[in-house]
Protein backbone atom coordinates (compact mmCIF):
# COMPACT_ATOMS: atom_id res chain seq x y z
CA UNK A 1 0.00 0.00 0.00
CA UNK A 2 2.46 2.22 1.35
CA UNK A 3 4.64 1.98 -1.98
CA UNK A 4 1.86 2.26 -4.39
CA UNK A 5 1.03 5.47 -2.81
CA UNK A 6 4.78 6.54 -3.33
CA UNK A 7 4.19 5.65 -6.95
CA UNK A 8 1.25 7.98 -7.16
CA UNK A 9 3.22 10.55 -5.92
CA UNK A 10 6.48 10.42 -7.92
CA UNK A 11 4.17 10.06 -10.90
CA UNK A 12 2.09 13.17 -9.84
CA UNK A 13 5.40 14.94 -9.06
CA UNK A 14 7.04 14.19 -12.11
CA UNK A 15 3.41 15.29 -13.93
CA UNK A 16 3.37 18.58 -12.35
CA UNK A 17 7.18 19.10 -13.09
CA UNK A 18 6.89 18.22 -16.74
CA UNK A 19 3.98 20.93 -16.57
CA UNK A 20 6.01 23.70 -15.06
CA UNK A 21 9.02 22.99 -17.37
CA UNK A 22 6.94 23.28 -20.57
CA UNK A 23 5.04 26.43 -19.53
CA UNK A 24 8.53 27.93 -18.42
CA UNK A 25 10.01 26.46 -22.25
CA UNK A 26 7.54 28.95 -23.59
CA UNK A 27 7.49 31.49 -20.77
CA UNK A 28 9.02 34.07 -23.06
CA UNK A 29 7.25 33.15 -26.63
CA UNK A 30 7.86 34.61 -29.15
CA UNK A 31 11.62 35.32 -29.19
CA UNK A 32 12.13 35.77 -32.96
CA UNK A 33 9.82 37.14 -36.20
CA UNK A 34 6.94 35.31 -37.35
CA UNK A 35 5.61 34.22 -39.97
CA UNK A 36 1.48 34.66 -41.58
CA UNK A 37 0.64 32.64 -44.49
CA UNK A 38 -2.03 34.22 -46.44
CA UNK A 39 -3.90 31.39 -48.64
CA UNK A 40 -4.35 34.55 -51.41
CA UNK A 41 -2.55 36.61 -53.70
CA UNK A 42 -1.73 40.42 -52.62
CA UNK A 43 -3.64 43.18 -53.13
CA UNK A 44 -7.49 41.44 -52.35
CA UNK A 45 -9.75 41.53 -49.07
CA UNK A 46 -7.99 38.43 -47.57
CA UNK A 47 -4.98 39.96 -47.83
CA UNK A 48 -5.27 43.52 -46.94
CA UNK A 49 -7.54 42.49 -44.00
CA UNK A 50 -4.84 39.90 -42.57
CA UNK A 51 -1.97 42.35 -43.08
CA UNK A 52 -3.25 45.11 -40.92
CA UNK A 53 -3.77 42.66 -38.41
CA UNK A 54 -0.58 41.45 -38.24
CA UNK A 55 0.39 45.55 -37.98
CA UNK A 56 -1.93 45.41 -35.01
CA UNK A 57 -0.55 41.60 -33.64
CA UNK A 58 3.01 43.04 -33.37
CA UNK A 59 1.94 45.24 -30.90
CA UNK A 60 0.93 42.80 -28.49
CA UNK A 61 3.49 40.11 -29.18
CA UNK A 62 6.36 42.28 -29.30
CA UNK A 63 7.73 41.26 -32.90
CA UNK A 64 7.81 41.21 -36.59
CA UNK A 65 5.38 39.65 -38.40
CA UNK A 66 6.52 38.63 -41.96
CA UNK A 67 3.41 38.14 -44.11
CA UNK A 68 3.85 35.39 -46.70
CA UNK A 69 1.51 34.93 -49.62
CA UNK A 70 0.47 31.64 -50.73
CA UNK A 71 -1.82 31.50 -53.67
CA UNK A 72 -3.08 28.43 -55.62
CA UNK A 73 -5.80 25.80 -55.94
CA UNK A 74 -8.23 27.75 -54.90
CA UNK A 75 -6.37 28.70 -51.94
CA UNK A 76 -5.24 25.06 -50.97
CA UNK A 77 -1.21 25.67 -51.17
CA UNK A 78 -1.63 28.47 -48.63
CA UNK A 79 -3.55 26.09 -46.49
CA UNK A 80 -0.99 22.78 -47.38
CA UNK A 81 1.62 25.30 -45.97
CA UNK A 82 0.10 26.27 -42.88
CA UNK A 83 -0.51 22.54 -41.90
CA UNK A 84 2.82 21.34 -42.65
CA UNK A 85 4.57 24.06 -41.02
CA UNK A 86 6.51 23.52 -38.00
CA UNK A 87 3.99 23.50 -34.98
CA UNK A 88 6.07 25.71 -32.42
CA UNK A 89 3.90 29.28 -32.84
CA UNK A 90 5.88 30.90 -35.13
CA UNK A 91 3.64 29.70 -38.49
CA UNK A 92 -0.07 30.09 -38.25
CA UNK A 93 -2.34 32.07 -41.38
CA UNK A 94 -5.42 32.17 -42.78
CA UNK A 95 -7.57 28.94 -42.06
CA UNK A 96 -10.90 30.38 -44.46
CA UNK A 97 -14.54 28.72 -44.07
CA UNK A 98 -13.75 28.17 -47.85
CA UNK A 99 -10.63 26.39 -47.58
CA UNK A 100 -11.49 24.28 -44.88
CA UNK A 101 -15.41 23.87 -44.93
CA UNK A 102 -16.23 23.58 -48.74
CA UNK A 103 -12.78 23.32 -50.75
CA UNK A 104 -12.09 19.98 -49.50
CA UNK A 105 -15.81 18.14 -50.98
CA UNK A 106 -14.98 19.49 -54.56
CA UNK A 107 -11.23 18.77 -54.72
CA UNK A 108 -8.67 16.74 -53.02
CA UNK A 109 -6.45 18.58 -50.42
CA UNK A 110 -3.38 17.00 -48.86
CA UNK A 111 -5.45 18.77 -45.14
CA UNK A 112 -8.91 18.36 -43.34
CA UNK A 113 -10.18 20.23 -40.63
CA UNK A 114 -8.12 17.67 -37.78
CA UNK A 115 -5.20 19.28 -40.02
CA UNK A 116 -5.26 22.90 -37.70
CA UNK A 117 -5.50 24.21 -34.35
CA UNK A 118 -7.83 27.24 -34.63
CA UNK A 119 -7.16 30.65 -33.30
CA UNK A 120 -10.48 32.65 -34.52
CA UNK A 121 -12.62 34.21 -36.54
CA UNK A 122 -12.27 38.00 -37.20
CA UNK A 123 -14.47 38.97 -40.08
CA UNK A 124 -17.23 37.80 -41.99
CA UNK A 125 -17.92 37.89 -45.92
CA UNK A 126 -20.77 38.46 -47.86
CA UNK A 127 -21.87 38.18 -51.33
CA UNK A 128 -24.32 39.27 -53.94
CA UNK A 129 -25.01 39.55 -57.59
CA UNK A 130 -24.66 42.59 -59.41
CA UNK A 131 -24.94 43.77 -62.97
CA UNK A 132 -23.89 46.83 -64.78
CA UNK A 133 -25.81 49.90 -64.31
CA UNK A 134 -27.10 50.06 -67.91
CA UNK A 135 -27.79 46.33 -67.98
CA UNK A 136 -31.25 45.72 -68.60
CA UNK A 137 -32.12 43.58 -65.68
CA UNK A 138 -33.12 46.37 -63.42
CA UNK A 139 -34.18 43.76 -60.62
CA UNK A 140 -33.25 39.86 -59.39
CA UNK A 141 -36.38 39.05 -61.17
CA UNK A 142 -35.63 40.58 -64.81
CA UNK A 143 -32.33 38.07 -64.76
CA UNK A 144 -34.21 35.19 -63.54
CA UNK A 145 -36.70 35.37 -66.02
CA UNK A 146 -34.63 36.38 -68.98
CA UNK A 147 -32.59 32.88 -67.78
CA UNK A 148 -35.62 30.99 -67.57
CA UNK A 149 -36.61 32.02 -70.72
CA UNK A 150 -32.85 31.43 -72.22
CA UNK A 151 -31.56 28.68 -70.93
CA UNK A 152 -27.41 29.01 -70.73
CA UNK A 153 -27.52 32.51 -72.20
CA UNK A 154 -26.60 33.79 -68.66
CA UNK A 155 -23.07 34.53 -68.11
CA UNK A 156 -21.92 35.55 -64.76
CA UNK A 157 -18.19 35.78 -63.42
CA UNK A 158 -16.92 34.05 -60.09
CA UNK A 159 -13.65 33.59 -58.75
CA UNK A 160 -14.17 29.63 -59.00
CA UNK A 161 -15.95 26.85 -58.71
CA UNK A 162 -15.72 25.79 -55.13
CA UNK A 163 -16.47 29.66 -54.04
CA UNK A 164 -19.32 30.78 -52.13
CA UNK A 165 -20.63 33.04 -54.97
CA UNK A 166 -20.97 30.33 -57.21
CA UNK A 167 -22.51 27.92 -54.76
CA UNK A 168 -25.10 30.70 -54.10
CA UNK A 169 -25.97 31.41 -58.18
CA UNK A 170 -26.11 27.76 -58.05
CA UNK A 171 -28.63 27.46 -55.23
CA UNK A 172 -30.78 30.01 -57.04
CA UNK A 173 -31.07 28.65 -60.29
CA UNK A 174 -31.87 25.25 -58.67
CA UNK A 175 -34.79 27.47 -56.51
CA UNK A 176 -35.93 29.46 -59.23
CA UNK A 177 -35.48 26.84 -62.34
CA UNK A 178 -33.48 28.82 -64.04
CA UNK A 179 -30.00 28.07 -66.15
CA UNK A 180 -26.73 29.85 -66.67
CA UNK A 181 -23.20 29.32 -67.09
CA UNK A 182 -20.30 30.51 -64.44
CA UNK A 183 -16.98 32.32 -66.57
CA UNK A 184 -14.21 31.83 -63.40
CA UNK A 185 -11.65 34.35 -63.19
CA UNK A 186 -8.46 34.94 -61.07
CA UNK A 187 -9.57 37.62 -58.89
CA UNK A 188 -12.29 39.78 -57.96
CA UNK A 189 -11.60 43.05 -59.41
CA UNK A 190 -11.20 40.33 -62.78
CA UNK A 191 -14.45 39.19 -62.61
CA UNK A 192 -16.62 43.08 -61.85
CA UNK A 193 -14.14 44.24 -64.77
CA UNK A 194 -15.70 41.73 -66.98
CA UNK A 195 -18.81 42.51 -66.17
CA UNK A 196 -18.02 46.48 -66.77
CA UNK A 197 -16.58 45.56 -70.10
CA UNK A 198 -19.75 43.53 -71.29
CA UNK A 199 -18.03 39.98 -71.26
CA UNK A 200 -20.39 38.69 -68.90
CA UNK A 201 -24.25 40.05 -67.30
CA UNK A 202 -23.53 39.91 -64.32
CA UNK A 203 -21.56 38.49 -60.98
CA UNK A 204 -21.33 37.23 -57.87
CA UNK A 205 -18.97 39.09 -55.68
CA UNK A 206 -17.78 40.28 -52.37
CA UNK A 207 -18.88 43.72 -51.79
CA UNK A 208 -15.00 44.87 -52.10
CA UNK A 209 -15.10 43.97 -55.95
CA UNK A 210 -17.84 45.93 -56.70
CA UNK A 211 -18.94 48.87 -54.25
CA UNK A 212 -16.67 50.79 -55.69
CA UNK A 213 -18.24 50.42 -58.77
CA UNK A 214 -21.54 50.75 -57.39
CA UNK A 215 -20.44 53.83 -55.60
CA UNK A 216 -19.09 55.57 -58.86
CA UNK A 217 -22.60 54.81 -60.67
CA UNK A 218 -21.42 52.27 -63.18
CA UNK A 219 -22.76 48.94 -61.66
CA UNK A 220 -25.87 47.98 -59.40
CA UNK A 221 -26.53 45.55 -56.91
CA UNK A 222 -29.72 43.01 -57.63
CA UNK A 223 -29.43 41.05 -54.00
CA UNK A 224 -27.29 40.44 -51.12
CA UNK A 225 -26.95 36.50 -51.69
CA UNK A 226 -26.26 36.61 -47.77
CA UNK A 227 -28.62 36.62 -44.68
CA UNK A 228 -29.05 40.44 -44.44
CA UNK A 229 -28.87 43.41 -46.55
CA UNK A 230 -25.20 44.57 -47.61
CA UNK A 231 -24.78 47.63 -44.92
CA UNK A 232 -23.23 49.65 -48.03
CA UNK A 233 -25.97 49.06 -50.23
CA UNK A 234 -29.44 49.08 -47.69
CA UNK A 235 -31.61 49.64 -49.86
CA UNK A 236 -31.04 46.23 -51.89
CA UNK A 237 -33.13 43.40 -50.13
CA UNK A 238 -31.46 40.33 -49.45
CA UNK A 239 -31.91 37.25 -51.28
CA UNK A 240 -34.46 35.70 -48.34
CA UNK A 241 -36.60 39.24 -48.49
CA UNK A 242 -37.25 37.94 -52.13
CA UNK A 243 -39.01 34.54 -50.83
CA UNK A 244 -35.68 32.12 -51.52
CA UNK A 245 -34.75 29.73 -48.67
CA UNK A 246 -31.14 30.12 -48.69
CA UNK A 247 -28.14 32.40 -48.18
CA UNK A 248 -24.32 31.72 -48.73
CA UNK A 249 -22.02 33.58 -45.78
CA UNK A 250 -18.00 32.69 -45.18
CA UNK A 251 -15.59 33.38 -42.83
CA UNK A 252 -12.22 34.94 -42.27
CA UNK A 253 -10.29 32.86 -39.47
CA UNK A 254 -6.62 32.36 -38.56
CA UNK A 255 -5.44 29.07 -37.17
CA UNK A 256 -1.67 27.49 -36.79
CA UNK A 257 -0.79 23.94 -37.69
CA UNK A 258 -1.67 21.02 -35.56
CA UNK A 259 -0.03 20.22 -32.68
CA UNK A 260 1.17 23.72 -31.42
CA UNK A 261 1.25 23.41 -27.59
CA UNK A 262 -1.61 24.74 -25.64
CA UNK A 263 0.76 27.74 -23.56
CA UNK A 264 1.68 29.23 -27.10
CA UNK A 265 -1.94 28.64 -28.41
CA UNK A 266 -3.07 30.14 -25.55
CA UNK A 267 -1.20 33.54 -25.77
CA UNK A 268 -1.95 33.38 -29.76
CA UNK A 269 -5.77 33.50 -29.23
CA UNK A 270 -5.48 36.19 -26.31
CA UNK A 271 -2.81 38.44 -28.86
CA UNK A 272 -5.44 38.01 -31.82
CA UNK A 273 -8.65 39.18 -30.03
CA UNK A 274 -6.97 42.02 -28.87
CA UNK A 275 -5.44 42.88 -32.14
CA UNK A 276 -9.00 41.85 -33.49
CA UNK A 277 -10.56 45.07 -31.74
CA UNK A 278 -7.63 47.46 -32.42
CA UNK A 279 -9.37 50.40 -33.82
CA UNK A 280 -7.01 51.20 -36.89
CA UNK A 281 -7.59 47.18 -37.72
CA UNK A 282 -11.12 47.47 -37.57
CA UNK A 283 -11.22 50.97 -39.19
CA UNK A 284 -9.25 48.67 -41.60
CA UNK A 285 -11.94 46.03 -42.52
CA UNK A 286 -14.22 48.62 -42.66
CA UNK A 287 -12.34 49.96 -46.17
CA UNK A 288 -12.33 46.38 -47.12
CA UNK A 289 -16.09 45.28 -46.63
CA UNK A 290 -15.70 43.33 -44.21
CA UNK A 291 -17.81 42.47 -41.38
CA UNK A 292 -16.01 42.35 -37.91
CA UNK A 293 -17.46 39.34 -35.99
CA UNK A 294 -15.60 37.52 -33.39
CA UNK A 295 -15.61 33.77 -32.47
CA UNK A 296 -12.77 32.18 -30.30
CA UNK A 297 -10.88 29.42 -31.79
CA UNK A 298 -13.09 26.73 -30.51
CA UNK A 299 -16.18 28.22 -31.56
CA UNK A 300 -14.67 28.37 -35.25
CA UNK A 301 -13.80 24.64 -35.22
CA UNK A 302 -17.36 23.69 -33.80
CA UNK A 303 -18.49 26.07 -36.75
CA UNK A 304 -16.59 24.44 -39.90
CA UNK A 305 -17.37 21.07 -38.63
CA UNK A 306 -21.59 22.05 -38.49
CA UNK A 307 -20.96 23.43 -42.09
CA UNK A 308 -18.44 21.12 -43.39
CA UNK A 309 -21.80 18.26 -43.33
CA UNK A 310 -24.23 21.02 -44.48
CA UNK A 311 -22.26 21.37 -47.22
CA UNK A 312 -21.06 17.85 -48.29
CA UNK A 313 -24.91 17.45 -48.32
CA UNK A 314 -25.51 20.37 -50.38
CA UNK A 315 -22.43 19.64 -53.25
CA UNK A 316 -23.94 15.68 -53.11
CA UNK A 317 -27.36 17.38 -54.05
CA UNK A 318 -26.09 19.11 -56.97
CA UNK A 319 -23.55 16.93 -57.93
CA UNK A 320 -20.73 18.87 -57.13
CA UNK A 321 -19.37 16.69 -54.79
CA UNK A 322 -15.44 15.48 -56.05
CA UNK A 323 -17.16 11.91 -55.62
CA UNK A 324 -19.38 12.23 -58.24
CA UNK A 325 -16.68 13.96 -60.91
CA UNK A 326 -15.75 11.88 -63.66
Amino acid sequence: MKKSRRLILVLFLTAAFCTVALNHAWADYPERPLTLIVVFGPGGATDLASRALAKALEKRLGQPIIVVNKPGGGSAIGAAAIASAKPDGYTFGTTLWTTVALLPHTVDVPYSIDSFEYIMINGGYRFGIAVRSDSKFKTLKDLVDYAKQNPGKIKYSTTGAAVPGNLGMILLGKAAGAQWENVVFKSGAEAATAVLGGHVDATSANPVDVIPFIDAGRMKLLTSLSDTRWKWAPDVPSIRELGYNFHVNAYMGFGTPKGVPKAVLDKLSAAFKEASRDPEFLENLEKFYTIPEYKTGDEYRRLLIEESKMNEKLLLELGLHKSQKK
